[in-house]
């Protein structure tokens, strides 16, 4: 008779995850795939990476559309806090510490590695998800943050759409170089080493120097007086 000591011990039980769960693990080890690999797989690779058959796949993502539909979702959709739109609106507040307080967290959400590396890889091989997000970002973050700043400034919205385009041009160059602290760390692999909040912070109080003092120039321009830098060196001249 086996000493009951020494009887091995008795299997675990398999935890039954409930639909929703396993869902939730295909997808967080689908994007896990994508932001290594891009979006040039199939989803019998995909299946074969994430160990389960390519039917039980099917049957949570019927088509690799919309395995890439909810990847865009969870992480650029998902992750957006409807709090920025509201605190770049914030009159109590100047457009400066506004912008700060905005680009702080964005940069807390967007600096990571699946945000950064799935958002390039699909505009090499297809650029949907960049443009849709792009697009989102222009609605509710470059646009409101240029009227936000001529409001500030006392001005009107420019008349013609072609410096508004220019504006809003330097606005979404400027948002660039907070994604591009990204793109250092994920893709170049060489991280910055200034502490995030102080470069931030820098960023913006250049930024806004220079694009107050763009908008000044427009401004003066449309009611066709000489802008102020253009007066400063005609009088240096005399």
């Amino acid at each position: 008779m086996q000493n009951p000591d020494t009887q091995a011990p008795a299997p675990k039980k398999r935890t039954r995850l409930s639909p929703q769960d396993r869902e939730h693990l295909i997808l967080t080890g689908a994007i896990e795939f994508v932001a290594d690999h891009g979006f040039a797989f199939s989803t019998r690779e995909l299946a074969r990476h994430l160990n389960v058959s390519q039917s039980l796949l099917y049957r949570y993502f019927a088509t690799k559309e919309e395995i890439i539909e909810k990847i865009y979702e969870r992480v650029y959709v998902g992750r957006w806090n409807p709090e920025w739109d509201e605190i770049l609106r914030d009159r109590q507040l100047s457009v400066q510490e506004r912008l700060e307080r905005y680009l702080l967290d964005y940069s807390r959400v967007v600096l990571q590695k699946d945000w950064v590396r799935i958002f390039l890889l699909s505009a090499f091989e297809d650029p949907i998800i960049s443009q849709r997000y792009i697009s989102m970002l222009r609605r509710r973050i470059f646009e409101p943050l240029l009227d936000e700043q001529l409001v500030s400034m006392g001005q009107k919205a420019l008349s013609k759409p072609e410096d508004r385009e220019l504006a809003l041009e330097l606005i979404w160059g400027f948002h660039s170089s907070i994604f591009y602290l990204g793109v250092r760390q994920w893709i170049y692999k060489t991280p910055t080493q200034v502490n995030i909040e102080t470069l931030v912070r820098s960023r913006t109080r250049s930024f806004l120097v220079g694009f107050e003092s763009f908008l000044s120039d427009l401004n003066h321009r449309e009611n066709g007086k000489a802008p102020p830098s253009a007066i400063t060196v005609n009088e240096g001249l005399e």
